[in-house]
């Protein structure tokens, strides 16, 4: 059974690659970024939009394939305490599966999906009220504009998280999302 499951694989995965996308060591990849923070459904009753700022950094295991570590702050004002200043950091990993079309000789556009998972920690400058961390989980889509080894990003992700009340103690799903331009330096 084992040998014909390696057999199969052995004769699929060279199918699935071009001549151009052969394996090879993975490339890093720092993409700082900035954007809006667009808080939806309950998550609006307590915060208000604000910006995002952070820094993105990527395995790219081939054309199509990255490994996707992010963090990132936003900077807003909560609803709850007479809008106190409120920093929420995002930090999370995931996968993003991109296809490659290029429109010119020197240009690649890049469109991806993807989806990942992490935390997120709200620090609320309230007096008396402490910090408070819970999961989060994301799915993404966007585009990458590449020209040798810089590209410009422009990425939507939408969030669910819990939301832990400082208010009331109690944990419930919430919704967000995440507007962000930023730049890609591909290092080789």
């Amino acid at each position: 059974m084992r040998m014909s499951l390696l057999l199969g694989a052995s004769l699929l995965v060279p199918r699935m690659l071009s001549a151009q996308d052969v394996w090879r060591p993975a490339a890093v990849e720092v993409r700082p970024f900035a954007g809006m923070f667009l808080p939806t459904g309950a998550q609006r009753a307590d915060f208000t939009s604000a910006t995002i700022i952070g820094i993105q950094g990527a395995m790219e295991f081939n054309r199509h394939v990255h490994a996707v570590g992010s963090v990132g702050r936003t900077h807003g004002r909560n609803k709850l305490f007479a809008k106190d200043g409120t920093n929420i950091w995002q930090y999370d990993v995931g996968a993003e599966l991109n296809l490659v079309r290029q429109i010119r000789v020197e240009w690649d556009l890049r469109p991806f999906v993807g989806a990942g998972a992490g935390g997120r920690t709200y620090e609320y400058r309230a007096p008396g009220v402490g910090t408070r961390s819970c999961y989060a989980g994301y799915a993404t889509a966007g585009a990458e504009l590449q020209r040798e080894l810089v590209a410009f990003r422009a990425e939507a992700r939408d969030y669910l998280s819990c939301f832990d009340s400082p208010v009331t103690g109690v944990k419930r799903t919430r919704n967000d999302l995440g507007l962000t331009v930023g730049v890609a330096y591909h290092l080789r």
